[in-house]
């Protein structure tokens, strides 16, 4: 009487590969909607156009610029008028926690805050502002020597002036998304009634990326 051979069941079937089927299928759909979606912003911002907003310094002057006895402090009065212009046709910008910094051969001496505000698509505006009272600073000997020089001489000072603040972006009443802000301008910045250099309206660096958006609700 022959032996009669069961079936082997195989481990490796149809039946063990399903798992592996589904997982597939998942990973797929979600990679679909991943491109769908970055798609969909890529279009959307492409159709909008964003464009970043332009910082023009068109004002600046000292009506008191000196160092103290002991060279460890400046004392100044600086007037600045600074035009922000929005160039998109669609897009407007809110300006938040708006701060400046005010800086001489790398010694801040000043800082302060302006109200914040709503820019409507293709405006401009002008924002003045006073930075006033006494700052201490750590000035190189040759730096000295150089400070009283351009109050004897020229008037004209070197001053960095750095603006940083958060901007939504807003297409009509709709937040499409925040940013943070960085606008640095390189002036020379005369001195009332020791200079006879008028100030050069002077375009400034802002370090804006509408495409590095951070989406909120």
């Amino acid at each position: 009487m022959s032996d009669i051979e069961k079936p082997t069941t195989d481990e490796n079937g149809p039946e063990s590969d399903e798992p592996k089927s589904r997982k597939a299928l998942i990973l797929k759909i979600v990679a679909a909607v991943v491109v769908v979606i970055g798609l969909t912003i890529l279009f959307f911002w492409i159709a909008v156009n964003p464009r970043k907003m332009k910082f023009h310094v068109t004002e600046a002057s000292f009506t008191q610029f000196s160092l103290s006895n002991d060279n460890t402090n400046l004392l100044y009065n600086l007037r600045l008028s600074v035009t922000v212009r929005n160039p998109n046709k669609r897009i407007g910008f809110q300006y938040d926690l708006v701060e400046t910094e005010a800086y001489y051969y790398g010694e801040k001496f000043d800082s302060g805050n302006l109200v914040s505000f709503y820019q409507p698509p293709k405006t401009t505006r002008v924002v003045d502002t006073w930075l006033s009272g006494q700052g201490k600073v750590r000035l190189e000997s040759e730096e000295v020597v150089e400070f009283k020089e351009r109050n004897g001489n020229s008037g004209v000072y070197p001053v960095d002036l750095k603006i940083h603040f958060y901007t939504s972006v807003r297409l009509g009443s709709m937040n499409i998304g925040d940013f943070k802000v960085k606008v640095k301008c390189g002036l020379k910045v005369p001195l009332s009634g020791t200079s006879s250099t008028a100030f050069n309206p002077t375009k400034c660096d802002v370090d804006f990326n509408p495409l590095l958006v951070i989406y909120t609700d």
